[in-house]
C-alpha cells in the first residue's frame, strides 16, 4: 500500500546532499513554515503537533509567540523551551548561550534592543576573556531570536539584521598550541599508558581513528563487528548526519573486545552499566600525569585528539581516505585539521630534490604519465594548474 503523500511537508536539500523537512500549513488563519527535522518521522510528528495545538486554542504557546509588552528574558525562554526550538541539534548550546545573553538583555523590551547596545555586549564579553567564537554565537542566537519576534509582529523589523553588527574576526586555528607540544608517537603512548585501564580505549580510539567524543562514549556493543575489524557510526551520532563505517586494526579490536560488557554501550562508569558520559576530570589528570597541560590557552584538549588524529592519517595515506575516515562533508574541512610542521617541509623538499638529482625521478614520471616535457597542450595546462 503507497503511503499517502503530506501536502504540507516539503524536502529542502541542500548543496552537500545533506537535506531537511519543511512544514509549510496554514491554521487559525496564520501560515507556518518551519523546520520540521532531518527525517521525515520527525517533521511529521511535529506536524501532528502543531495541529493538535491549533485544535485545542494553544497555537501561539506551541510556536513559542510571545506579546509585544513581554521583555526579551520572557520571549526567549518561551521560544527557546517550544517543542519547535528543541529539535534543532544546537539547542542544549543555545541554552547555555541564552544564560549569558540574559545577564545583559533579560530586562529589555525586544523593540528597545538596537545595535549600540549589541555592541557594548559585544565588547563586555571580550574585556571578560571570551573567545570571538563563542561571542559570534551568542549574537547569531539573539539574531535568530530577534528575527522570530520580527515573524510574530512584536517588532518591525531585526535590528541587527544583516551587517548591521559585524561579527568578530575568529581565529579559531589550534595550529600553534598544538605544534608548540611537539607531540610524537612517544608522547601520545605516554599519555595512552598514564590512563586508568577503562580510559586507555577511549584514548586509543581517539588518536587512531579520529573519532568525535560523542561518537565514542556513545559506541554500542551492536556497532562492533569484531570478525570483520569495522566500527559503524550511526547518523544518529554523526555531526554530519551521515553513517559512516570506520575500519581498525587487530591491536584495537583486541582492545575492545577486552572491555568487560555491562550493558549496550561499550563504555561504562566504572563497576556499572550505566553510559560513560563525562570524561573531563580523567582526561585532566590523565595529561597532568603525562606531563601535558590541560585546557584550550595553552594546553591540550581531548579534541586536539582529532588534529593529532587527522595528521597521522594523512601522514599514512591521501587526504581524500582521512576525510572519509574523520567523517568530514568536504576537504576543506580535513585541511583546517593538518598542521605539518616545519620538520614535514623540511623532509619534503629534501624528499623532492633528492628524487630530481638522483635520477628516480624517472620512474615517478612512468607513473604521473609518460613523457611529460612541458611542451604539449596538456604539459602547459598542467604547469598552468600548478601554478
Amino acid at each position: 500500500m503507497r503511503e499517502r503523500k503530506e501536502r504540507n511537508l516539503k524536502f529542502i536539500k541542500k548543496r552537500n546532499g545533506q537535506g531537511y523537512w519543511l512544514i509549510d500549513i496554514t491554521l487559525n488563519y496564520q501560515r507556518i513554515r518551519r523546520f520540521g527535522g532531518y527525517t521525515k518521522a520527525e517533521a511529521l510528528n511535529y506536524l501532528a503537533g502543531l495541529r493538535r495545538a491549533a485544535r485545542d486554542g494553544k497555537l501561539d504557546e506551541f510556536l513559542g509567540k510571545a506579546k509585544k509588552t513581554d521583555t526579551f528574558g520572557s520571549y526567549a525562554k518561551t521560544l527557546i523551551e517550544s517543542a519547535e526550538w528543541k529539535q534543532k541539534r544546537s539547542w542544549r548550546r543555545d541554552l547555555i548561550s541564552l544564560n549569558h545573553l540574559n545577564r545583559f538583555f533579560k530586562d529589555f523590551k525586544l523593540d528597545e534592543i538596537n545595535p549600540a547596545s549589541v555592541r557594548k555586549y559585544m565588547t563586555e564579553r571580550l574585556s571578560q576573556g571570551m573567545a570571538p567564537a563563542s561571542i559570534n554565537r551568542e549574537i547569531s542566537l539573539l539574531k535568530s531570536i530577534l528575527f522570530r519576534a520580527e515573524y510574530d509582529g512584536i517588532i518591525q523589523s531585526n535590528p541587527i539584521r544583516g551587517r548591521r553588527v559585524k561579527r568578530l574576526e575568529e581565529n579559531n586555528s589550534r595550529e600553534k598550541i598544538i605544534l608548540s607540544m611537539s607531540i610524537d608517537d612517544d608522547k601520545l603512548r605516554r599519555l595512552i599508558e598514564a590512563a586508568p585501564d577503562y580510559f586507555r580505549p577511549i584514548l586509543s580510539l581517539a588518536i587512531i581513528t579520529g573519532m568525535r567524543q560523542g561518537e565514542i562514549l556513545k559506541l554500542r556493543w551492536k556497532d562492533i563487528d569484531f570478525r570483520l575489524g569495522m566500527i559503524r557510526i550511526p547518523a544518529e551520532n554523526s555531526k554530519s548526519k551521515k553513517e559512516r563505517f570506520i575500519p581498525i586494526d587487530g591491536n584495537l579490536v583486541a582492545m575492545l573486545d577486552s572491555i568487560e560488557r555491562r550493558g549496550e554501550f561499550v563504555f561504562t562508569n566504572p563497576g556499572t552499566s550505566e553510559r560513560l558520559k563525562n570524561i573531563t576530570k580523567v582526561f585532566r589528570s590523565t595529561l597532568k600525569k603525562a606531563g601535558f597541560t590541560a585546557g584550550r590557552e595553552k594546553g591540550l584538549t581531548f579534541h586536539d585528539l582529532r588534529h593529532v588524529a587527522a595528521y597521522r592519517l594523512c601522514k599514512q595515506t591521501d587526504v581524500v581516505t582521512a576525510s572519509k575516515i574523520l567523517g568530514h562533508s568536504s576537504l576543506d574541512m580535513t585541511l583546517r585539521y593538518i598542521h605539518p610542521t616545519d620538520a614535514d617541509k623540511r623532509l619534503a623538499i629534501e624528499k623532492s630534490s633528492e628524487n630530481l638529482f638522483s635520477g628516480r625521478q624517472n620512474h615517478d614520471s612512468a607513473t604521473l604519465g609518460a613523457g611529460f616535457t612541458g611542451e604539449t597542450d596538456n604539459d602547459i595546462s598542467l604547469l598552468k594548474s600548478i601554478s
